[in-house]
């Protein structure tokens, strides 16, 4: 019985990783020690005295805070409190130390490699995909990671220096946008300058 039941649970995992398709894994795609955990986003948003950047309550209640040093965004969507994490500035890092400004190598050497994704490829795992920037940040480009239960870690470069200028954390995946669209929608890049 017991093997009847492992082998239907390595048949199930296996289906469910081929429905999902390739995708960049990582064993921790967390953010400033384990923000993005806190039952109490609101208690750590007053603690560490961060302010209202955006309301926007048209479609749904979407609220980003920044912190005070301007280096933190955190995003909130309506009644859930597992927010979407913005480290726009250095001085801030990933759980396992990478910040703004580090190198394309420091991300790759911590988490693993980098690619585009191709159907014909089956890259060792950790690893990550790339996807370039388009209209005003050509000349950007994105490596995103996918952590236990669909979080998302994604790095922005500068395609010239092959620099972190944005890190951006998502609790959950499902339905997001890409970190290009956030920059774009929420005008994210004039604070890297």
């Amino acid at each position: 019985m017991k093997r009847f039941v492992s082998k239907l649970l390595l048949v199930s995992s296996l289906g469910i990783s081929l429905a999902q398709g390739v995708m960049a894994h990582t064993d921790d795609s967390g953010v400033l020690g384990g923000l993005e955990n806190s039952p109490d986003i609101y208690g750590y948003l007053n603690n560490y005295n961060y302010s209202l950047m955006l309301a926007d309550h048209r479609y749904s209640h979407h609220d980003m805070y920044i912190s005070s040093d301007k280096a933190v965004i955190v995003s909130l969507w309506g009644n859930r409190l597992q927010p979407d994490i913005y480290i726009i500035k250095p001085g801030y890092a990933t759980n396992k130390g990478i910040t703004v400004g580090m190198s394309r190598s420091d991300v790759e050497d911590t988490y693993g490699p980098l690619v585009t994704y191709s159907i014909y490829q089956n890259p060792v795992e950790p690893y990550g995909e790339i996807e370039k920037g388009y209209g005003n940040y050509s000349g950007y480009y994105v490596g995103e990671y996918v952590g236990a239960h669909n979080s998302g870690l994604s790095f922005v470069f500068n395609k010239y220096t092959d620099t972190v200028v944005l890190i951006r954390y998502q609790q959950n995946r499902h339905g997001n946008s890409r970190v290009m669209s956030d920059v774009d929608s929420y005008h994210l890049l004039p604070y890297l300058l």
